[in-house]
């Protein structure tokens, strides 16, 4: 029998007034404990503690010996995610001179707001604490739908939106889609993040992620002034959220386009065009295509009514009072009807999409002082009902960007 002294941690700070000792029997090569209130301790802090072995007699086969028992834990299944570990994070590590033992269990951060929402359906992969106390980060993991609920549950929470400079995460957009906001409530500071994981262009994500960070301490007095401009009203974040899910979906659209030339002036361009979108709005009933089709219209009219953009809008209303283009129904009309109000949503939500780039660019890049008045012009004339139908089908053609073209 050997005995070693153990300090007891939790996040990077010794536990004050909790030193044990820890009896390690070796049976063969292999340790065995039999400390019970070791057991308790790490028990009770189960989301985050850390293991700092001293004097150990042989240090070398103690730290072999929290080595093997690391990659042992680290192979219990998730219970939510077989395939997946269940710790976040479990190694041996030297700090100053003394092997310590990580154990970071997937579990919220203390430090959060009590009642914070967690997602539905989504297992938690990531829980950090900065060293000095001053932040803590949570991640979750959904790997059967896109963390489109999220952003509402957080309002629902009290939590105001803002916006995040481009430059930040642009290298994120490309390939894992990346939006990024700040959050605040009731005097606390965060910020909130959606992506999918890393895929190719022409691949499929497999897996969506929400990453929230949080300020748990800071000092007024050495927090920089946050700009008058940091929130979205309240009244406007859907609208945003809306402009920033039509420029998405526009550039799934463009995909789906672009993978194939055809010539415009064929007359089988119609029918090829259909084709190759009509995945993207698979699942689509043609009163939600029609309703979609009338919110983009609408927003393009605003624009040319308030001189933010020059140009020839011809419209008209359909049987139902919703706006439609006659030089586009025009155009395609050898497809059948069905055909139709599909191909027609699409291409007048890639016209919108183009109309409204300036918007698009003040709330990717905070510039909220002229983008506010734009967003408010934008939406004249639409409730707010309205607008989330929009956002919720753009975020729908945008997971299905890469699903196969239909079949000539």
């Amino acid at each position: 029998m050997r005995n070693t002294t153990v300090n007891h941690q939790l996040g990077g700070e010794l536990c004050t007034g909790h030193r044990g000792t820890v009896s390690i029997n070796h049976h063969g090569d292999q340790p065995l404990y039999d400390d019970a209130d070791l057991v308790a301790y790490v028990a009770e802090h189960s989301s985050a503690v850390a293991l700092a072995l001293d004097d150990a007699s042989d240090e070398v086969a103690a730290v072999a010996a929290l080595r093997r028992a690391a990659r042992e834990i680290s192979r219990i299944p998730h219970p939510l995610e077989p395939d997946s570990p269940l710790p976040n994070w479990c190694t041996v590590l030297h700090e100053d001179g003394v092997p310590v033992f990580h154990l970071d269990m997937k579990d919220l951060p203390p430090g959060f707001p009590t009642g914070f929402p967690v997602p539905d359906g989504a297992t938690l992969v990531l829980a950090q604490s900065a060293r000095d106390g001053a932040w803590e980060h949570a991640a979750w993991r959904r790997t059967k739908r896109p963390f489109t609920e999220y952003a509402d549950r957080l309002r629902a929470f009290g939590c105001e939106f803002g916006t995040v400079p481009a430059a930040e995460f642009a290298d994120f957009v490309p390939t894992m889609c990346m939006v990024r906001y700040s959050l605040r409530r009731a005097g606390q500071v965060g910020g909130v993040s959606f992506y999918h994981d890393w895929c190719k262009p022409a691949q499929q994500p497999s897996r969506w992620f929400v990453s929230v960070v949080w300020q748990t301490h800071r000092d007024p007095a050495r927090a920089p002034a946050e700009p008058a401009e940091f929130c979205i009203p309240p009244q406007q974040f859907t609208a945003g959220e809306t402009v920033l899910a039509m420029r998405e979906a526009a550039l799934a659209m463009s995909e789906a386009l672009a993978s194939l030339a055809h010539c415009q002036h064929d007359p089988t361009f119609p029918l090829w065009m259909h084709r190759r979108l009509a995945p993207l709005i698979e699942g689509l009933s043609p009163d939600r295509l029609a309703a979609v089709r009338h919110a983009c219209l609408t927003m393009t009219s605003n624009w040319t009514y308030h001189r933010m953009v020059r140009m020839r809008l011809p419209l008209a209303h359909d049987d139902a009072g919703y706006l439609y283009p006659p030089d586009v129904r025009q155009a395609i009309a050898s497809l059948d009807p069905d055909q139709v109000i599909g191909v027609e949503a699409l291409l007048v939500l890639r016209t919108a999409a183009t109309v409204l780039g300036p918007l698009f660019h003040n709330l990717h890049t905070a510039e909220l002082v002229e983008g506010a008045g734009r967003l408010v012009r934008t939406v004249e004339g639409l409730r707010t009902d309205q607008l989330t139908e929009l956002r919720e089908v753009c975020r729908h053609i945008v997971a299905r960007r890469h699903a196969p073209p239909a079949s000539p």
